[in-house]
């Protein structure tokens, strides 16, 4: 009795993997959207202070909304390349002073194109889990402004942007909830995003959650 159920549990089992193998041979490609927490880490100091100033303190904003759309194709079942565009959203930093009064502020604002290489690694139960190696061209934007009795020289740069190829990486896990729909969750790093000497630079990661679609 147990041989007989095993050999049609053995049976069953090779048919829905040919069955799955086939669903996926059919539906290679896939899009879809994520939406989760970027965040950055910005340096103590970001400002210089001139002489004769007094720092009374300073506050930071590194984190915020991030979000990105993709699309992929998917080779076998471990392996597949993926693209999209991210939003990181916006960061910013603010330096007080108490003489003279007032303060400098900065924000930064970063999204970006990308291109990965997706290694996949199938498990029981519809999970799998899955690792990104890639890159991103990056567009990172930084404005400084200021309040109080502090103001720019005149002619002074309170703008810059920056566009660059950076590394990106990243791990994730799936869970396919249909042979056309399922749902992930990912951490991702873009890696020293902007210009030391002019709009600053950081790695920004983003942490989401995503649907996928199979088509």
């Amino acid at each position: 009795m147990n041989r007989k159920f095993l050999s049609v549990a053995v049976a069953a089992a090779l048919v829905a993997g040919s069955t799955a193998a086939v669903a996926q041979a059919s539906k290679p490609w896939y899009g879809g959207v994520s939406i989760g927490q970027s965040k950055v880490k910005i340096d103590n100091n970001p400002f210089a202070v001139p002489a004769g100033f007094t720092s009374s303190g300073t506050s930071k904003d590194e984190t915020d909304t991030g979000y990105k759309i993709f699309a992929g194709y998917r080779f076998n079942q471990n392996f597949a390349v993926e693209g999209g565009w991210t939003d990181f959203g916006k960061f910013s930093t603010t330096q007080t002073f108490s003489a003279p009064a007032g303060s400098v502020g900065a924000s930064f604002k970063a999204s970006g194109w990308h291109v990965d290489a997706v290694g996949i690694w199938p498990l029981q139960n519809n999970f799998s889990l899955f690792g990104k190696l890639g890159g991103i061209y990056t567009e990172m934007k930084t404005s400084l402004s200021t309040s109080g009795s502090i103001t720019f020289t005149p002619g002074a740069q309170t703008s810059a942007k920056k566009s660059e190829f950076n590394l990106k990486y990243g791990l994730g896990a799936q869970y396919d909830i249909n042979q056309s729909i399922g749902i992930r969750a990912e951490w991702e790093r873009a890696s020293k995003v902007g210009d030391a000497n002019s709009t600053g630079e950081a790695d920004i990661d983003l942490l989401s959650v995503g649907l996928v679609y199979r088509f």
